[in-house]
């Protein structure tokens, strides 16, 4: 995350779900200061073009939240595109 703190209008999107876990990792993102979306593990369940689809789907909702949230905000992203904040 250090090479990334200087690239504060980056928006990171990972089905890593253990970053959201480890205390030093979620730190570490915190302090960078980005939004990040977690994609819960469900997604990592469906064929790619599924995944694809559903992403594409929901992807505006995470611009929008995006757009709103604060320097070092997490959400999760479920399989039927939900956001949760």
């Amino acid at each position: 995350m250090g090479e990334l703190a200087g690239k504060l209008e980056w928006i990171i999107v990972t089905a890593d779900w253990r970053i959201s876990k480890n205390p030093h990792e979620i730190k570490a993102w915190r302090q960078a200061g980005h939004t990040i979306f977690f994609l819960k593990p469900g997604w990592l369940d469906l064929g790619f073009w599924e995944q694809a689809w559903k992403f594409t789907k929901c992807f505006p909702d995470i611009v929008k939240q995006a757009g709103r949230a604060r320097k070092g905000d997490g959400y999760v992203v479920t399989t039927n595109g939900k956001i949760q904040g």
